[in-house]
């Protein structure tokens, strides 16, 4: 073995010194490319043998590659020089996805990557003023008293702790508990495509359950009304800011949310794209690289590929 190098780069390097397939510039650029992905296994995975190459380790190099902005012709070159050692490797214990399989089993896109479409978050005046709209509107003995007080709490769980509207609405007095104990809230099936995920208990997430558990019977939930189904209750308070959010689009906001020529409006979902923003540079400040901030991220948010925290971050620089 060279020294300084680990197992697993001895080992495609002799595959490399033996073979005689394809011509010579073809091997020495299959080499190169495996000779950073051996390096990239090294760092992450540790593994001490090719033959226990799987689609794991492939699926986290191309999204590490992307994250970095490798191009898509690129990244089907690197994965055509992994297949290429991965053949000649004796006794394999596992097969490796063709680019078909990677994308129906990971959502691994080679072609492009997520489009950015502008920045969908709220500026800080945009949110604090909705909120006291929504907290005056709840103390009122008017009429949508009680969806007013749900799009307040609503709100602050999908701005402090990234929830979508569907799964802060879906939230049961069970789950509540668990994270009140634990400091972790476990998103169930409520999540979009039913993938559970765990996410950091906020300050004001904490706040919302605290205050809401008091008045929620067991196996009840903490934004649904008795007999209500839960698209219902997503629809109310969808409704309620879409009818009000008018009066409190900023300049600096609409400028902020502009795409070809038109802004977005102000969304629930755009409250994610501010927790992710938030995160990202949380944890950059903890001294992670950017790429390890979104690995962080990613989880917290619902998603596998790293790179469509991009998308979130809706061309700022970080």
């Amino acid at each position: 073995m060279t020294k300084g190098s680990s197992p697993i780069m001895a080992q495609m390097r002799k595959i490399y010194r033996h073979t005689r397939a394809n011509s010579f510039g073809t091997r020495s650029r299959y080499e190169s490319s495996c000779r950073n992905f051996i390096r990239f296994l090294d760092e992450k995975f540790k593994i001490k043998s090719l033959r226990n190459l799987q689609d794991k380790h492939v699926v986290a190099y191309i999204q590490h590659r992307q994250i970095e902005g490798i191009a898509p012709k690129t990244l089907k070159n690197d994965l055509g020089a992994i297949r290429y050692m991965h053949d000649m490797i004796p006794n394999v214990k596992h097969e490796l996805s063709d680019n078909k399989g990677l994308k129906n089993e990971f959502s691994i896109v080679l072609d492009k990557t997520p489009a950015v479409k502008g920045n969908r978050a709220w500026t800080e005046r945009e949110y604090n003023d909705m909120q006291q709209f929504a907290r005056e509107r709840a103390e009122d003995d008017g009429r949508g008293t009680q969806t007013a007080a749900d799009v307040r709490d609503v709100m602050q769980l999908a701005r402090t702790m990234g929830l979508r509207v569907t799964e802060a609405v879906a939230m049961s007095r069970s789950q509540v508990e668990q994270a009140l104990r634990s400091g972790v809230y476990q998103v169930k099936n409520e999540a979009k495509n039913g993938k559970w995920r765990q996410v950091p208990l906020s300050a004001q997430g904490r706040q919302v359950m605290e205050s809401r558990i008091q008045d929620v019977p067991r196996g009840d939930r903490l934004f649904i009304r008795p007999g209500e189904k839960t698209h219902a209750a997503v629809n109310r308070v969808e409704k309620f800011l879409q009818n009000n959010r008018g009066q409190f689009e900023t300049v600096e906001g609409q400028e902020t949310r502009m795409y070809e020529g038109v802004a977005n409006a102000l969304t629930y979902h755009g409250l994610r794209y501010n927790y992710v923003q938030d995160r990202v540079q949380q944890e950059m400040e903890k001294g992670y690289s950017k790429l390890q901030a979104a690995e962080i991220v990613t989880k917290e948010v619902g998603h596998e590929r790293v790179e469509v925290i991009d998308v979130y971050l809706g061309g700022i620089k970080i």
